[in-house]
C-alpha cells in the first residue's frame, strides 16, 4: 500500500514512472524496482516484472526472463524440488494454470475452465498444483481450492469450504489458508482497514476436519507460508506498514518478524528458514535463524516500450471543462494537463505540458485572460494562476490551513469568483475552503457531515457563495456564506432537501427543493431504486424589497426608453468586462420569499440562468422509476429543458445529455453528451448546437520524467 499523505503519494507516483524504463530503474545500489510476487527455492529466485515471470540465482544475480507473452503472468510458485514453476496467465483471454521448467521453455497449460484459476502452491510431494477458482461458488470475494496434476488431467476439489489463497504444510497433512479477501483491498486504495471484513488465517486438517485459527484481531492477514511447523504471514495488525509475522504452531503465539515503516510488505515466499518479500517495489530476504534482513538487488536489462516518449490521445481522459467569458474557448483538464480548446477558430493550446506533474481543475478568470488550476509539482498540491496563453511563469498560491496538515490533504478546486479575488476548493476531509489571492489567506468556509459535492456558486459580485452540504440526515442543504461577515446561513429548514443553487439577475437565487426525498437518500438500501426523487424548482428573492420573477402581467403599454446623453458606446477595442453588479441579500425572512417555478417535479440537476433570464436545467432519469429504456451512453441520462419567464412556458430541448455548463456572460452553453463528446450552442430556445473538434487533444508523454521541485 502507499504511505500516508499526499506528498508520499506523489513521491510514490514519481518512483513508479521513474522505474518503468530499465536503464533508469537500475541506476542505484538497490537495483530495479517494481519487482513483485517473489518466490524462492533452494537455488533460485522467481518474481514478476512487467507482467512477465523472471528467474535468477537465489541472490538475485543473472536474472532471466522466462515468459514473453503480451498477456500478463502472475503468482509464480516453485515446486518442492525446485525444478518447476507454476503460475497463472491470461493467455487466450482466460486466466489458467501453467507450468514451465525453471530452465525455461514452452509453458504448458493445465486448466481450461472459463473461470479464473489462480495458482496458490504445490502439494507436498510436488505432483499436484494447488489453485483457487470460483467456478462453483460464483462469489467474487471467495473461491475454492482445487488441485491439478503436474502431468495434466482432471482437477480435484480439495474441500467445500471457500478460500482465496493457501499452502500445504511440509508433510501435506494441513492447509493454512485465507477464507476471503479484504473488503477494501489494496487495489481500491484503503490502507489499515479496520472494518468488519478483515480476513483471518486458518489451519485446517482436511482429513479430521480439525480447524486451528491463528490469533486475529481487527486487521487483515494474508499470504500464509509454512516454515517447518510454524506459519509466516503478512499482516497490518500493527499501526504503520504491513509486516511479516510468525505463528508458533506449538506455543500458539504470534511475533513480528519485520518492521517496515513506509511501504507495506505486499507479497512473500518462503523456503526452509528463508523468506523473500516485496516492499516498495524491491526485494529483501529474511533469515529466520538469525533475524538478518538483506536486500536482494536485481538488475534487469529489459526493453520497456511503455517507457519511451510517445504521443497520446487524451480525449478519453477528460475530467473537467470550463467555458470562457464569451464562450470562445474551453478549458479542459485531461491526463494531468490543462488545454485551451477553441470552440470554432484557433489552435489547441497545452498550457502546462508537464509529463511529470499532474494538473487538474482548471477555471477561467472572469475576463478570460487568466487561468487557475491545481498542480502537484514538488509533491504538494498548489494553486497556480497564469496567463491564458501559457507564456508566462505562473503565480503560486499555497493551499495551507490551520485545521489540517497540508500533506495529509487532497484538494479539488471548485470555482473562481467573478471579482477574481477568491478561489474556493475542498479537501478529502469534507472541508470547504476559500483562498484570497491577494494575500493567500485560507478560510475554512464549512464542513459537511457526510460525503457529497459542495457545488459552490458565486454571487455576481463575488461577495457571497451559495453551496451545498450533506447533513446528518443525508439531506443536501444550501447555505449562503458571506465573505464580509465570515458567517454561513441555511437557506431553508434542514428537513427540506435543497440543492443546485445558481444566482440570477435582480438579486435572485434559483434552486431545487424536495420535501419527500427521505426514502431515497440512503443508497445502501436497494429499495431506494423504486422511490423516485422528485424536486421542485424555486427562486429565492434575496432582497427584502425585491421582486418575484413571476410578477403578474399588467397588460399596459410600456414606456419607451429614454436615451441618456451621457451614455457612451464602448470602443470595439475595449475588452474590459462590465462592472460587477452588487448583490444584496437580506437574510431575515428569506425563507418566506421563495417563489415556486410552475414546472413538473422531476429529478433536477445543473440549473443555469441565461443572459436573457431564461432557465436551462437538466432532469435526470432514475432507474426503477421510469419505463423508458436507458440511454445508450452511460451517464447521458438527462433531458435538457428551458423555461421562459416571458411566456411562462417550459420546452424540452434535447435528450441524452451528460452535463451542462455556461459561459461567463451566460450567452453560450457547453453541452457534454457523454462518450467524450462536447457541443456548443447559443443559450436560446433554438439550441442549434454544434460539435466541438477535440482532435487536437494530444500530449507528449515521457514516462521517465519526474516531477520537478518548483
Amino acid at each position: 500500500m502507499q504511505p500516508r499523505g499526499f506528498r508520499a503519494r506523489a513521491l510514490a507516483l514519481a518512483c513508479l514512472v521513474h522505474c518503468l524504463g530499465s536503464p533508469a530503474a537500475s541506476n542505484d545500489d538497490l537495483g530495479t524496482r517494481l519487482l513483485r510476487q517473489p518466490a524462492i527455492s533452494q537455488d533460485h529466485l522467481a518474481f514478476v516484472y512487467g507482467g512477465d515471470i523472471w528467474v535468477s540465482e537465489r541472490n538475485g544475480q543473472h536474472p532471466t526472463r522466462l515468459t514473453t507473452h503480451p498477456a500478463s503472468e502472475s503468482v509464480p510458485h516453485f515446486s518442492p524440488d525446485g525444478n518447476w514453476i507454476a503460475f497463472s496467465a491470461g493467455y487466450d483471454n482466460n486466466i489458467d494454470v501453467y507450468v514451465i521448467p525453471v530452465q525455461g521453455g514452452q509453458p504448458r497449460r493445465l486448466t481450461w475452465h472459463p473461470a479464473p484459476d489462480i495458482v496458490s502452491g504445490w502439494s507436498a510431494d510436488g505432483k499436484r498444483i494447488l489453485f483457487v477458482s470460483n467456478r462453483e461458488v460464483s462469489n467474487s470475494r471467495s473461491g475454492q481450492f482445487y488441485e491439478v496434476p503436474l502431468e495434466g488431467g482432471y482437477e480435484r476439489k480439495v474441500m467445500q469450504a471457500v478460500a482465496v489463497e493457501g499452502s500445504w504444510s511440509p508433510d501435506g497433512k494441513r492447509l493454512a489458508y485465507r477464507p476471503y479477501i479484504q473488503a477494501y483491498s489494496a487495489a481500491s486504495g484503503w490502507r489499515q482497514h479496520r472494518g468488519g471484513d478483515t480476513p483471518p488465517l486458518w489451519i485446517l486438517d482436511p482429513t479430521s476436519g480439525a480447524l486451528e485459527k491463528i490469533p486475529h484481531g481487527n486487521a487483515s492477514d494474508k499470504n500464509p507460508m509454512w516454515v517447518g511447523d510454524d506459519v509466516a504471514f503478512i499482516s497490518d495488525r500493527n499501526d504503520g506498514a504491513a509486516n511479516l509475522f510468525l505463528y508458533d504452531g506449538h506455543a500458539h503465539t504470534v511475533r513480528q518478524l519485520t518492521h517496515e515503516t513506509v511501504w507495506d510488505i505486499r507479497n512473500a515466499g518462503a523456503h526452509g528458514h528463508t523468506i523473500v518479500f516485496e516492499t516498495g517495489g524491491l526485494l529483501k530476504s529474511l533469515d529466520l535463524d538469525n533475524g538478518q534482513i538483506q536486500p536482494l538487488p536485481v538488475r534487469l536489462a529489459a526493453q520497456a516500450p511503455q517507457a519511451r516518449p510517445q504521443w497520446k490521445d487524451v480525449v478519453k481522459t477528460m475530467t473537467n471543462w470550463d467555458l470562457s467569458l464569451t464562450g470562445k474557448r474551453i478549458l479542459i483538464t485531461a491526463r494531468g494537463d490543462v488545454f485551451s480548446v477553441p470552440v470554432k477558430d484557433g489552435p489547441v493550446r497545452n498550457l502546462t505540458a508537464t509529463s511529470g506533474v499532474r494538473e487538474a481543475d482548471a477555471y477561467w478568470s472572469r475576463d478570460g485572460q487568466h487561468v487557475a488550476y491545481l498542480s502537484d509539482a514538488g509533491g504538494i498540491q498548489t494553486l497556480l494562476v497564469r496567463d491564458a496563453l501559457g507564456l508566462q511563469k505562473p503565480a503560486r498560491h499555497a493551499l495551507t490551513s490551520t485545521r489540517d496538515a497540508v500533506d495529509a490533504n487532497y484538494f479539488s478546486v471548485l470555482g473562481w469568483a467573478p471579482d477574481e479575488r477568491h478561489v474556493v476548493f475542498q479537501d478529502n476531509h469534507l472541508h470547504l475552503y476559500a483562498i484570497d489571492l491577494r494575500n493567500d489567506a485560507v478560510t475554512l468556509v464549512d464542513t459537511s457531515k457526510r460525503r457529497g459535492a459542495f457545488d459552490p456558486v458565486f454571487s455576481p459580485d463575488g461577495q457571497w457563495i451559495a453551496y451545498t452540504i450533506v447533513g446528518e440526515n443525508y439531506f443536501t442543504q444550501i447555505r449562503l456564506y458571506s465573505f464580509a461577515t465570515g458567517r454561513a446561513t441555511d437557506l431553508a429548514d434542514r428537513f427540506i432537501q435543497t440543492d443546485n443553487p445558481v444566482f440570477g439577475g435582480d438579486n435572485l437565487l434559483y434552486f431545487t427543493a424536495s420535501i419527500d426525498s427521505g426514502p431515497s437518500r440512503n443508497g445502501l438500501d436497494m429499495s431506494t431504486q423504486e422511490r423516485p426523487l422528485r424536486k421542485a424548482l424555486y427562486a429565492a428573492v434575496l432582497a427584502s424589497d425585491g421582486k418575484s420573477p413571476l410578477q403578474p402581467k399588467s397588460g399596459d403599454e410600456e414606456l419607451p426608453p429614454i436615451a441618456s446623453p451621457a451614455a457612451a458606446r464602448p470602443h470595439p477595442a475595449d475588452q474590459t468586462p462590465p462592472t460587477l453588479k452588487s448583490t444584496r441579500i437580506d437574510l431575515e425572512g428569506l425563507s418566506q420569499r421563495f417563489v415556486p417555478i410552475p414546472v413538473t417535479e422531476r429529478n433536477y440537476d445543473r440549473v443555469i440562468v441565461a443572459a436573457d433570464g431564461a432557465l436551462f436545467y437538466l432532469a435526470r432519469r432514475q432507474p426503477g422509476s421510469v419505463l423508458e429504456p436507458p440511454s445508450p451512453i452511460r451517464g447521458a441520462d438527462a433531458d435538457l429543458y428551458r423555461y421562459d419567464f416571458e411566456d411562462r412556458s417550459e420546452k424540452l430541448l434535447r435528450s441524452a445529455v451528460f452535463d451542462l455548463r455556461a459561459s461567463g456572460d451566460r450567452k453560450k452553453l457547453l453541452i457534454a453528451l457523454g462518450d467524450n463528446k462536447l457541443d456548443s450552442a447559443d443559450a436560446n430556445e433554438k439550441l442549434d448546437s454544434k460539435p466541438i473538434d477535440l482532435g487536437g487533444l494530444r500530449v507528449l508523454i515521457d514516462p521517465l520524467q519526474v516531477a520537478p521541485d518548483l
